[in-house]
């Protein structure tokens, strides 16, 4: 038999599996079109995505499965999915004077937003 603590570790980390997963497929699919980097960016973006969207299993914890957690991490994985899926397809498609400075302005407002909630989040 498994242990609560133990069944609460493998929910919370059992639900990351298709970021690995993705970012190889991904790697080796851009290995085959000569595009092994921008390969892995879409692979990274895609199993960020397919994790912001698994249902995730029950929990004993009340903080996990309160909806307010449960739409945050869905929105942060959603937002570097989308960032990694259109930085992958950038650099192969996009004017080369053009992405760098789309995917700093990203980072930056990102970084940004991970200081603010950090901030709000201790209060």
């Amino acid at each position: 038999m498994v242990s609560d603590e133990g069944r609460e570790y493998r929910r919370r980390k059992g639900r990351h599996f298709l970021i690995p997963a993705g970012v190889l497929i991904g790697l080796g699919l851009g290995i085959l079109l000569n595009y092994p980097g921008p390969g892995a960016l879409i692979g990274l973006g895609l199993g960020f995505l397919g994790s912001a969207f698994q249902k995730p299993e029950e929990s004993t914890s009340q903080d996990a499965t309160s909806p307010n957690f449960m739409h945050r991490s869905q929105l942060t994985y959603t937002i570097l999915g989308i960032f990694m899926i259109i930085i992958g397809i950038g650099i192969v498609w996009a004017p080369p004077n053009l992405w760098p400075f789309i995917a700093a302005i990203f980072l930056i407002l990102l970084g940004v937003w991970f200081i603010l909630r950090g901030y709000f989040r201790s209060k």
